[in-house]
């Protein structure tokens, strides 16, 4: 029986992914420099902080880690704030879950205060209980510790929690740590939202 439901943030909660790529390319462009393609799929498997790191040592940047971050940051916060957009159906789905007693909370690669911001911003962050980060967890997700350290949180163990992603390398992790993981797509057909 599912008793608790940890969700991932941008692409599952909210689509904001692409509003991370408008800004790292005009942090860059600031910057005199150009980002090449093949720099996401890198990103892809990396928390934020390690993104930055990686952008620094790959464009051998003059700017600390530091001035890095606050420039994307200052760039995305804004979009966060007035361009994240809920996931179509996302809003009656958690409507669903919480009306069944669910207790929710948000896993993210991403920056906490950032997916916090985004979340307040389409009115879903009153759904969940509390956002954690991998930069909290000290691992990224194919880690599995970030789901796993939600759940004590939330007070429920593995098998009875439910991961909700859209990265299917973070559902294999989270399947492997006993918990039902599941892509973001598949909830209609568990009967939870459309």
């Amino acid at each position: 029986m599912i008793k608790c439901a940890i969700f991932d943030a941008d692409g599952t909660l909210i689509n904001s992914l692409h509003l991370w790529r408008q800004a790292d390319e005009e942090y860059m462009a600031s910057i005199g420099r150009r980002l090449d393609p093949e720099v996401y799929k890198k990103f892809e498997k990396l928390t934020y902080r390690q993104s930055v790191s990686y952008l620094k040592r790959h464009y051998g940047l003059e700017q600390t880690e530091d001035e890095i971050s606050d420039g994307v940051m200052a760039i995305v916060a804004k979009k966060y704030d007035t361009d994240v957009t809920p996931r179509k159906g996302i809003d009656e789905l958690l409507e669903r879950l919480l009306e069944n007693g669910i207790k929710m909370a948000v896993a993210t690669a991403n920056d906490k205060k950032l997916v916090c911001r985004g979340l307040r911003s389409t009115g879903l962050r009153r759904y969940f209980s509390f956002v954690i980060s991998c930069d909290e967890t000290g691992a990224g997700k194919d880690d599995a510790e970030i789901y796993v350290r939600a759940a004590e949180l939330l007070g429920c163990k593995p098998e009875e929690t439910l991961v909700v992603e859209d990265d299917k390398n973070y559902i294999k992790a989270a399947r492997d740590a006993g918990f039902i993981a599941i892509h973001v797509s598949e909830m209609g057909r568990l009967g939870f939202g459309k």
